[in-house]
């Protein structure tokens, strides 16, 4: 299999920065720039933020599009909303909301060779939020392979996320929590301890990430309408998303 250039993986990106930034129809990369590897892919996504001069701030871990697996990509702050917060309806392609939280490293996850577990990346963490995650394709339905996902910044779209929990969650996040989507979407469990294990997993795969960072998981409930609606997590808090006014 042939190694995308970097002449080609230039011009994918500036279709992805393109469709990132304002796009009116959806992203299609031309056969000659489609990658087909997730490291090609990731290359192509670091250089649309790049030719948008925008840093990741963190990482964020969410499902794919046609439900096989999460896969992490990178996260942008202007992409983070306080809640509450009033989200347009989106543009070209579909939204996959779910369930989320939101973590800040108050020291960083470093690279190391033993796996994290739920205890010390808890202690590591300075806040965390309940959030609904907005993933958003810029295909026109879904992303035609995991690959060209990866490329477009693996689904990035907006998080609406909420107060930071209160006392205590570092220890209540050891066990499996109360969750739901309302009003009426969905009631569950979520354990977050195990859902920040992965994210803290992926971030020492790539190298770490220092304090002040952000972990976003998402995933955590079934996908549900792209529509206002709150979401609670037992003990942590709640996120809510509100209808756009009417103009």
């Amino acid at each position: 299999m042939a190694r995308l250039s970097q002449a080609a993986a230039a011009q994918a990106a500036e279709f992805v920065a393109e469709a990132v930034g304002d796009a009116d129809a959806p992203l299609v990369l031309p056969e000659a720039c489609r990658p087909t590897t997730i490291a090609a892919g990731r290359r192509i996504a670091a250089l649309a933020l790049e030719q948008l001069g925008l840093v990741p701030v963190g990482l964020r871990l969410a499902p794919c599009f046609d439900g096989t697996g999460a896969i992490a990509g990178p996260l942008i702050e202007g992409r983070l909303l306080r809640s509450p917060a009033a989200v347009p309806p989106p543009g070209p392609g579909r939204r996959r909301c779910t369930l989320a939280v939101v973590a800040q490293l108050g020291a960083a996850l470093s690279p190391r060779a033993r796996p994290w577990r739920a205890k010390e990346v808890a202690a590591r963490i300075a806040s965390l939020h309940v959030a609904i995650d907005l993933a958003q394709t810029r295909f026109a339905d879904r992303p035609p392979d995991l690959p060209q996902h990866v490329a477009d910044l693996a689904g990035l779209g907006l998080v609406v996320f909420g107060p930071p929990a209160r006392a205590g969650w570092q220890e209540a996040i050891l066990k499996p929590l109360a969750a739901s989507v309302g009003p009426d979407a969905w009631r569950g469990t979520v354990d977050v301890g195990a859902a920040l294990v992965a994210a803290a997993e992926e971030a020492r795969a790539a190298g770490g990430l220092p304090a002040g960072a952000v972990l976003v998981v998402a995933g955590l409930s079934p996908e549900f309408a792209d529509a206002p609606a709150t979401v609670r997590i037992t003990r942590l808090g709640t996120a809510e998303r509100l209808a756009v006014p009417e103009r």
